[in-house]
């Protein structure tokens, strides 16, 4: 069966360049935030230490 996805990886920064620029953006369907800002906190805390955070699908 042939693979039907491909996995590349991007830095936070990289994908923060491509928000800024208008590149990517969050859809209209996207769900309402619901995490409150300790879970945004520990996330951004994981990343700048380098941490597993998982994969982002787009």
């Amino acid at each position: 069966m042939k693979d039907c996805y491909s996995v590349t990886q991007y830095s936070v920064q990289h994908i923060l360049k491509l928000i800024t620029s208008g590149d990517i953006a969050i859809p209209e369907i996207q769900r309402p935030f619901v995490w409150d800002s300790t879970k945004v906190r520990d996330l951004v805390d994981s990343l700048y230490h380098g941490y597993p955070t998982g994969y982002l699908i787009t």
